[in-house]
């Protein structure tokens, strides 16, 4: 589930070949992050280094805010992985909203677009029947990508107080094009040890 389940998460991932992190957990296209493997990512350093410090596993604290006010908890883990030759990222998210062992819900597929210079992320959430576009990139030291939900009201996912081990994801829905903004959810997320 990601910071709420009716709602997919913001993750775009960047590849830098300078970052330790990133060089020492890639994984080769089409397979399933090696956290010992070595590759050389694609992506200019100047566009990739934002988000090369994802890569990996990482625990999942949800709060999802229901319409009554109420607060529904569960954990899970989001895993980020390079494909594509380094050129994209997969974000694959698990919860225990339904069962009590975490189970895979959803995943995004987020690339650097240097056509249009900024990221774009692709949320899928095959149990809702949901698709949904999102891009951006850095915005006043935090991550923020937007897009529209299917009844057309903004959203807003963001990455907040990055720390080497630890974010916070939130995300927001306006119906009055970012006037104003509802918070959705917010995960807590650390990285797995």
């Amino acid at each position: 589930m990601r910071i709420f389940i009716t709602v997919g998460i913001l993750t775009a991932v960047a590849f830098t070949a300078s970052s330790p992190r990133q060089t020492a957990t890639s994984a080769k296209a089409g397979t399933v992050p090696d956290q010992n493997a070595q590759t050389a990512p694609q992506a200019k350093a100047s566009d990739s280094a934002l988000f090369g410090r994802f890569i990996g596993v990482w625990d999942v604290n949800y709060d999802t805010y229901n319409k009554d006010g109420s607060v529904r908890r569960n954990q899970g883990q989001v895993t980020y992985g390079c494909i594509l030759d380094g050129q994209g990222l997969q974000e694959t998210w698990t919860s225990d909203a339904h069962n009590k062992e975490p189970k895979p819900f959803g995943l995004s597929i987020i690339f650097y677009d240097s056509k249009r210079q900024h990221w774009t992320e692709v949320w899928m959430y095959p149990a809702q029947g949901m698709t949904t576009i999102m891009t951006g990139g850095e915005v006043d030291g935090r991550i923020v990508l937007t897009g529209h939900d299917d009844a057309g009201a903004m959203l807003r996912w963001s990455f907040n107080d990055i720390q080497t081990n630890s974010f916070v994801w939130r995300g927001e829905i306006s119906k009055d094009e970012g006037k104003t903004w509802k918070l959705q959810g917010e995960n807590h997320i650390r990285r797995h040890h």
